[in-house]
């Protein structure tokens, strides 16, 4: 499964045993190293006990380090810079960082955020949500990309659902061999919008909404048409519809939803998408 993300992706990777984490960090790690990424890594635990663990799972960890293709830190480092979590902080320094691994030759930044600090009182979790919906417009460009590891014995179920849905995927330790991720966003140039790619739904909507409303900002302030390719959209349910036929309503340049299904366009024509939504099948 990890050999299955690229960059583009945000995964919700949850797990409620240690030994699953260190597999999944350290898949992940290695498909980072053998690709020529950068790869950034930050837990609760001290650097030096994260080192060791992907070091005894076989990741020289010391030649990583020392070239700086590895980074590991604590939250205080990544999302705790102030002493609280400030997403909008977070963001910028991802940003950051992506220029940093850009100027570095590296073909992309692959991070790694450990979330149970995330767990604690009086860290400004509360706004985890906004962030992890957010941050999608960053992966979108298609360069970073992340996997978010959530320890399942420290959310309550309730918000680990509300969590997810801010991730274009979810994913744990009893998913299928061939598992993929469900959803994929991806800007593109020319023509200037969005491509989705796999299935949007419920589990999704979230980190949907926040990518679309991002795209149309962009675009209503160059006042450039957008297209939204929805081609390689396997399945979307009538949230999602909505979704679409909303950034195509009420966005001031010209939007275009292109590649629809037979199903998609029949199920917009009954939430009532057209004209105003330039459907095209």
């Amino acid at each position: 499964m990890i050999e299955r993300l690229r960059p583009g992706d945000h995964v919700c990777w949850t797990f409620d045993r240690e030994d699953q984490r260190v597999a999944a960090v350290t898949g992940y790690v290695k498909a980072g190293v053998r690709a020529g990424q950068k790869i950034i890594y930050f837990a609760d635990s001290p650097p030096d006990t994260l080192l060791r663990e992907l070091r005894d799972n076989g990741v020289d960890t010391r030649h990583l380090t020392r070239i700086g293709q590895l980074k590991v830190g604590h939250p205080e480092n990544g999302y705790l810079t102030t002493g609280i979590f400030d997403p909008v902080a977070v963001l910028d320094t991802w940003q950051r960082e992506i220029a940093m691994a850009r100027r570095g030759g590296y073909s992309a930044l692959r991070l790694i955020g450990d979330m149970t600090w995330a767990g604690a009182p009086d860290v400004g979790a509360e706004r985890l949500h906004w962030y992890e919906a957010q941050v999608n417009r960053i992966f979108a460009d298609g360069y970073a990309m992340a996997m978010c590891l959530y320890d399942r014995r420290l959310f309550d179920p309730g918000s680990l659902v509300r969590l997810s849905a801010a991730h274009p995927s979810t994913v744990d330790p009893t998913a299928v061999w061939n598992w993929r991720p469900l959803l994929r966003m991806e800007r593109t140039g020319e023509p200037p919008g969005l491509r989705l790619i796999g299935e949007a739904d419920a589990s999704n909507r979230d980190a949907l909404a926040a990518t679309l409303a991002d795209l149309i900002d962009d675009m209503s302030r160059a006042d450039a048409p957008v297209t939204l390719d929805v081609a390689g959209l396997r399945f979307a349910d009538a949230a999602a519809a909505r979704l679409l036929m909303s950034a195509a309503n009420t966005a001031p340049p010209e939007v275009r939803i292109t590649g629809c299904s037979l199903s998609l366009v029949k199920l917009m024509r009954l939430l009532g998408g057209e004209p105003r939504a330039g459907v095209v099948a």
